[in-house]
This record gives structure tokens, C-alpha cells and sequence, in this order.
């Protein structure tokens, strides 16, 4: 029986097709400052946020990544984002909540498209706000927004999208219904795993927590302290968003199931629950090793409490180009655990060449790629984001995740933050055609 077993196994690799080397990825990237006014519900296409691609066949699927950094004019604001394929939306709607004017929020939205067509295809990024009196500025001071795009073949791609409406009662992790995907990997496979989601939490207290992870073959991605790979909170009730987990995996050989959990940890509150409802996919892409630096996984728990940019300890990679025009791919994430009720954190990644100062990746110095902050009115607490970059020369170069933590006027002090449960990094070398 055994013998059976390694020689369906055999087979079933035997049929599988090994990764391309080389990926087609195009990048736009603006400047330029942008109110979003409301407007009938209509989107707003962003300016220099527009991609045209031609996949090589009809098959192909397109990863497509936006990074932005809107900032509200308006107290209690939301703000409404999505990714177009020739005027209509494809991707889930992204939402950001804010309780006060000036309090920036980053947004990166990661989806999977095959649009099953070998012709020129635009890809544009929209933004809204459905508020009659809401209004917000996208880069409102000419920080750097991009919209990515890399083609793979399909034969490397498993996704699913589901919207069924499901509820989360506090309690352990249970699986979300029907997320679930099989890939099989070959020697030297990695495998980019991202899942968003949307949700709305039905309470309003710093005591409730939604938790999200992904796991393959039983076992989270998150790591041995079993934290979830996003944790997410509400001080306002039904405030729906979209929330996002991302990772690189280095399974065994062989075929591997993935699938979505979530759980609800609550304080005293009684009937607290949360509800998935809307878009939702679970992508897997197969990635050869050898473009993959990573993942880097963080070494321990460390206490942020300074006001400067402190490297995360062990979410370090080192990656060397073939040209200099050749593009990275970073996917990174990690957790952040308040010790205050009131705190700000912030994180970025920073590029270390063999020339000049390290370079902060992030939207500015002082905000970096992403904030963890308890002002906002519905957010995600654990940072994560897929962001592509364009060195300029062939390296190496080491990129490294960094983390720091600002005063919010409650005390003396700076509110610390537990960094290093869980955590990993990971730069995939996009060689150009």
C-alpha cells in the first residue's frame, strides 16, 4: 500500500509543470495630489494609476497590487477603493474608516485576475466615498502611489472567490466555508499565499478582537504562537472593510491543501459576533525558489518604544538582480500587540544597497508603508503589504522591516507595542523580458 501510495504520488508530480523564470511586470506610479469628493456613488479613476497589459495567452492570470495614501478632509470619514479591468470593478472594495481629519491610512490591495483574453487590457484604480459631505486626499503630500502588475502562467495559479454570508462567534478558530485550495509543488517551490477578505465586526470596544489566519495542511502559516495572520478591531459597529493576509510559504514537495480561519476573541461583552460578507479569494501562486529571497521569519518578540525606526530583528533579505532594470516583489507581514489603550505605530521596509544611506520604502519618513493606530474607527492590526520596487542596479541589496512608535499626547511616554510573534519577509526577483 505504501508503495502505492509514492507511486501515485510520483504521477501526480510528474504532470505538474515547472515554474517559468521570468515574469512580464509592469508599474505606474504618480505624485500627484488628488481630492476625492463625493459623486453620486460614482468611482473616481485615480490619476497615474492606469495599467495596460497583454498577457502572452488567453490562460494567463495577472497579479495586480495598488498601494495608496489617503488622508480625510472630514471627521468620521470612509473612503471606498477598488481596481478596475476596463471600467468595471474586479476586485473586493477595499474601505477605510476614520474618526479624525489629517489621520492618514494606507491601503494596499492585492487581487488575482484572468481575464481570458489575449488582448490589451486597462487596469485602473478607483476610489469613492459614499458620504454626501466626505471628502479625502489621495497623496495629499505628493507621496509615491504605485499599481503593479505581473503575469503567470496558469499552470502556476489556484484561486478561488467566494461571497457567502458566514458569522463568527467568539471561540476557537473554525474554517471559513469553502475558502479552501489544493496546489501541488514540486523540489524548490515556494508558494506566495494572499487572501482578502470582507467583514463587518458588530461591536464597538477595544476588548474584541476578529482574528483571521491561513494554513496548509493543518498547520498556520502564522507560525508556533498561533496568533493568526491578521488581527482586526472596531470602535463603531457594521463598518464594513476589506481585510488582507499575505505570505510566502516554503512547503515540502507534493500536494498541499490551504485554507482561511477565523475566530472572535471578546471581552465581557455578551453577543458579539462578526459576519464575512462580500468578496472574498484565496490566491496561490507557485514561485521557482530560486528567485525567492526568503521567507525571513522574525527572531522573538521585541518591545518598540522609541521614536525612531527600529529594525524588526530577523525580517532581513538579501536579493541580486541579473539587469538594473529588473523589478522586486516584497511580501512581508508581522503582528503588533498594544501594551497601551492608546498607541500609534508605525512600520515600513527599508532598501540597504552597497552605496548611500538605507532608503525608506514608505509612503514618507515619518509614516512609513503602514500605521497601527487605536484612533482609527475600524482597522487592521497586524501590518502587511505586497509593494514592488525598482532598485536601479543589480545589488545586492538588503531589505529589512522596521517598526517605531509615536507619542499620543496620553502620557509622557511613547506607547509601546510587542513586535515579533509572528513575521516574515520575502523579495522575489522580477527578471524583465
Amino acid at each position: 500500500e505504501e508503495e502505492d501510495i509514492q507511486r501515485r504520488l510520483q504521477e501526480l508530480m510528474a504532470r505538474v509543470k515547472p515554474c517559468a523564470t521570468s515574469y512580464a511586470a509592469a508599474l505606474a506610479q504618480s505624485t500627484e495630489r488628488q481630492r476625492i469628493e463625493a459623486c453620486g456613488g460614482k468611482w473616481t479613476n485615480l490619476k497615474g494609476m492606469r495599467l495596460v497589459v497583454k498577457p502572452a495567452s488567453e490562460d494567463d492570470c495577472v497579479l495586480l497590487v495598488a498601494n495608496c495614501l489617503q488622508t480625510p478632509e472630514t471627521d468620521r470619514e470612509t473612503s471606498s477603493w477598488t481596481i478596475q479591468r476596463g471600467g468595471a470593478a474586479i476586485s473586493p472594495k477595499f474601505a477605510t474608516h476614520s474618526r479624525q481629519r489629517g489621520w492618514s491610512h494606507a491601503v494596499c490591495m492585492p487581487y488575482l485576475d484572468q481575464p481570458g483574453k489575449r488582448m490589451e487590457l486597462e487596469y485602473q484604480v478607483a476610489a469613492g466615498t459614499p458620504g454626501s459631505s466626505t471628502r479625502f486626499m489621495v497623496s495629499a503630500e505628493k507621496q509615491r502611489r504605485h499599481l503593479a502588475a505581473v503575469t503567470f502562467p496558469t499552470h502556476q495559479c489556484a484561486w478561488l472567490e467566494d461571497d457567502e454570508r458566514q458569522c463568527i462567534e467568539p471561540g476557537l478558530w473554525c474554517d471559513v466555508e469553502g475558502l479552501y485550495e489544493v496546489v501541488t509543488t514540486l523540489p524548490g517551490d515556494k508558494v506566495l499565499v494572499i487572501c482578502t477578505m470582507q467583514y463587518a465586526a458588530n461591536w464597538a470596544s477595544e476588548l474584541n478582537r476578529g482574528r483571521f489566519t491561513l494554513v496548509r495542511d493543518e498547520v498556520g502559516l502564522d507560525g508556533l504562537h498561533d496568533r493568526g495572520l491578521q488581527s482586526v478591531r472596531a470602535l463603531s459597529p457594521n463598518l464594513q472593510r476589506t481585510l488582507v493576509m499575505a505570505t510566502i510559504d516554503e512547503p515540502p514537495p507534493g500536494p498541499h491543501i490551504y485554507r482561511a480561519r477565523a475566530a472572535l476573541t471578546a471581552g465581557s461583552e455578551t453577543g458579539v459576533t462578526g459576519s464575512l460578507q462580500g468578496d472574498r479569494q484565496l490566491a496561490l501562486l507557485r514561485l521557482p525558489g530560486g528567485i525567492v529571497a526568503g521567507p525571513a521569519h522574525v527572531d522573538e518578540p521585541v518591545t518598540i518604544d522609541e521614536g525612531r525606526w527600529t529594525e524588526v530583528p530577523g525580517l532581513s533579505v538579501t536579493v541580486s538582480l541579473r539587469r538594473p532594470r529588473d523589478k522586486v516583489l516584497l511580501v512581508y507581514h508581522t503582528d503588533c500587540n498594544p501594551q497601551s489603550h492608546f498607541y500609534e505605530a508605525h512600520f515600513t521596509i527599508f532598501r540597504r544597497s552597497e552605496t548611500g544611506s538605507p532608503c525608506n520604502l514608505g509612503y514618507s519618513e515619518e509614516f512609513g508603508l503602514d500605521m497601527v493606530s487605536s484612533d482609527y474607527a475600524a482597522s487592521s492590526e497586524y501590518p502587511v503589504g505586497l509593494l514592488c520596487d525598482t532598485p536601479g542596479s543589480i545589488g545586492p541589496h538588503t531589505y529589512y522591516v522596521a517598526a517605531k512608535v509615536n507619542n499620543t499626547g496620553t502620557s509622557s511616554d511613547n506607547p509601546a507595542v510587542v513586535v515579533g510573534y509572528s513575521g516574515s519577509l520575502s523579495a522575489v526577483a522580477l527578471a524583465s523580458r
